[in-house]
């Protein structure tokens, strides 16, 4: 019962990202000169590049997105959560950005990102959520 209830809820996680993204589009590609650095709002430098896990969430379903780690490597994501592992790529980046179209799914995702010290604040699409991630 468990197993399934937790297949069930990170199936119907993954599903919700993915919806409630969804909701813009964008005509910008990823140069190989804009890099993965920006800076945050007190100065210090920031990457995205590495292994992130959400340590906190808000919003709706916030539980169940704890512990889900986010991938950067150059233009591409893969986030996982257990088994489940979803890759996309990085189609537009900006310094508080970022629209990413996952394998599978017909419309992108978009994240507004920025860093807070050393976290990484997460905010996908229209979807009320916030995710604060932690380097690994």
């Amino acid at each position: 019962m468990n197993k399934k209830f937790s297949i069930v809820a990170v199936l119907a996680v993954l599903a919700m990202v993915g919806a409630g993204c969804s909701g813009t589009t964008s005509d910008t590609n990823v140069s190989e000169d804009s890099g993965s650095a920006v800076e945050s709002s007190n100065g210090a430098q920031g990457t995205l590049d590495g292994t992130w896990k959400i340590t906190t969430a808000t919003g709706d379903f916030a539980s169940l997105n704890e512990g889900t780690k986010y991938i950067f490597a150059g233009d591409s994501l893969t986030t996982k959560l257990g088994i489940i592992e979803t890759k996309g790529s990085i189609t537009s980046k900006t310094d508080s950005e970022m629209t990413v179209q996952f394998e599978g799914m017909s419309n992108p995702s978009t994240f507004k990102y920025r860093f807070e010290g050393a976290n990484l604040i997460l905010e996908p699409g229209v979807s009320g959520q916030v995710f604060t991630l932690e380097k690994q």
